[in-house]
């Protein structure tokens, strides 16, 4: 499956991230280079088909791999790398879009604010729309689901985990994965024809 976003800036800003945590083994940096590598991009793909906003998916990434590199001196094989990589991934977004949900519940909606003209959309802003609309309908259908329905799915379809990888990442039975998988099909399939519909 195509990768949903390549984001070329965020290898580079992590590696600034880490700066600021003093670590001297060479083979901590090492390692975190090539987790890097293998692991950015499909970790700042999960992170925004859980929360359909680039800018925090990037904040989420960043605070996943400072915890990656602030724990891998105590990672001890018990589980997959990647696994225990996805399981932080998670974790923050959880928490992070928890944090976002209460600060945007205390924020003025623009059209509570008379004093902000509205700006009149630009050509080649409406192309992008136009082009982008299905892949943004998933992601905001994906991103509306239960939150373990929203977890299980975007590992299995979009990240390509075999079941039972998806149950080590979640650290939940394989049954309950798979009962999730199929809740999130049929509530996806709902709220797509709901868009469908109105469209």
């Amino acid at each position: 499956m195509a990768k949903l976003q390549q984001n070329d800036t965020f290898t580079s800003l992590s590696i600034n991230m880490i700066k600021m945590i003093p670590k001297p083994s060479k083979n901590i940096n090492s390692t975190f280079h090539d987790i890097l590598k293998n692991h950015s991009d499909r970790i700042f793909n999960l992170a925004l088909m859980k929360c359909n906003q680039v800018t925090l998916a990037e904040d989420i990434c960043q605070v996943t791999f400072i915890r990656v590199y602030k724990g891998l001196h105590q990672f001890r094989d018990e589980s997959q790398l990647g696994t225990w990589i996805y399981r932080i991934a998670l974790n923050v977004c959880h928490t992070m879009m928890k944090k976002e949900s209460q600060i945007s519940s205390r924020m003025i909606g623009l059209d509570e604010r008379p004093d902000l003209e509205p700006v009149e959309e630009l050509g080649d802003v409406q192309d992008i729309f136009i082009r982008d609309t299905q892949k943004e309908q998933i992601r905001k259908a994906i991103s509306a689901l239960p939150s373990l329905q929203s977890d299980a799915i975007t590992l299995y379809y979009l990240q390509e985990f075999q079941y039972t990888e998806v149950a080590d990442i979640m650290d939940m039975p394989l049954n309950t994965v798979k009962s999730h998988i199929r809740r999130a099909k049929a509530n996806l399939r709902q709220l797509l024809m709901e868009v469908h519909n109105e469209a």
